[in-house]
């Protein structure tokens, strides 16, 4: 759990759960989700399915590609020639493309943001998955799943934002080890790292930037979405429209008052493997942007150290932060 339980103005905080995996039919999944929960399950498509109305709100569970979800596929079928209306036709094909498609594109469960105070509810989803053979981010050398997390924010201004990202940003290579992040991910653009001059930016105990140059900053250097913190739907609640220009495929950014951590392996198929595991490496993101004095420590050993490795994850300061960690 984390320290802070509620808002700043006194409501719950709340978690949203994105988990990615394989191996397993759509329908059995969405199934699995309303015996656990609840609600009223509604099939959009045969790569959408929703369970509506649970006690926190609506899941979704999906094929994880915008060329199915979307339909696009149509338009390449249309141009050699074969037209597919809304008849069984079309739904067979759809069934099929679904199957066809779960070998390699990861299917998705999408939860509704639900209090932390419940959270913990979630693991029995990861044990029924577990027990139907759902497969996980080392099941295949093709399978870069993750595990997003969404943690809401104690308080929606800049100040906020800029001490979870400097805690991030300290905490980057014991997150990184302590997670075992497979390189199939790392590999793959969607959790790049933050570039080494921003990382130098914001690590400088002279940064003190107000929020909109926080956003400026951001975008200067990272206007994707593909990082490990993903902060553009935190700035877009914040700033509007003004946190995705530039930003490709911006229509995909969704205005929440939440981190987006998209670091963690889907693990699922593990058996010692939990979602609380996962939680913990964020909560001490969390737990180092509540201590300023430890911080700025940390931020001084950090750019005066003269041990810099030259690989990409560096295990000396990784085990540095274990040491000031002991606390948490």
């Amino acid at each position: 759990m984390p320290e802070i339980l509620d808002t700043a103005d006194g409501r719950p905080r709340r978690l949203g759960v994105e988990l990615e995996f394989a191996g397993l039919p759509l329908a059995e999944i969405s199934s699995l989700v309303h015996a656990l929960y609840g609600g009223r399950l509604e099939r959009e498509s045969a790569f959408i399915h929703h369970i509506r109305d649970t006690e926190w709100g609506d899941f979704q569970v999906e094929i994880d590609t915008a060329l199915l979800k979307e339909r696009s596929y149509l338009r390449y079928l249309s141009a050699i020639g074969i037209e597919l209306d809304a008849s069984e036709t079309r739904d067979r094909v759809e069934d099929t493309l679904a199957r066809l498609a779960g070998t390699v594109v990861p299917h998705e469960i999408v939860t509704p943001p639900i209090p932390f105070r419940d959270v913990h509810r979630l693991e029995a989803l990861r044990e029924r998955l577990q027990q139907a053979h759902a497969r996980g981010t080392r099941a295949s050398v093709l399978y870069a799943f993750g595990l997003h997390l969404n943690p809401e924010v104690i308080r929606l201004d800049g100040d906020a934002i800029l001490r979870h990202l400097r805690a991030f940003l300290l905490l980057w290579d014991w997150l990184v080890t302590r997670g075992e992040i497979d390189w199939s991910r790392r590999m793959t653009p969607y959790i790049n790292e933050f570039p080494p001059d921003y990382r130098h930016l914001v690590l400088d105990e002279a940064y003190q930037p107000d929020s909109e140059s926080l956003l400026r900053d951001y975008l200067r250097y990272n206007a994707t979405r593909n990082r490990a913190l993903d902060l553009l739907p935190v700035f877009r609640q914040l700033h509007g429209d003004q946190a995705v220009h530039g930003v490709p495929d911006a229509a995909l950014v969704k205005p929440r008052p939440a981190f987006h951590y998209r670091l963690p392996n889907c693990r699922i198929d593990e058996p010692d493997w939990t979602l609380a595991d996962e939680l913990k490496g964020w909560l001490a993101v969390e737990w180092l942007a509540n201590r300023d004095a430890l911080m700025q420590t940390m931020i001084h050993s950090w750019r005066t150290r003269t041990d810099v490795a030259v690989s990409s994850v560096d295990q000396v300061w990784a085990d540095r932060c274990r040491h000031w960690l002991n606390g948490f």
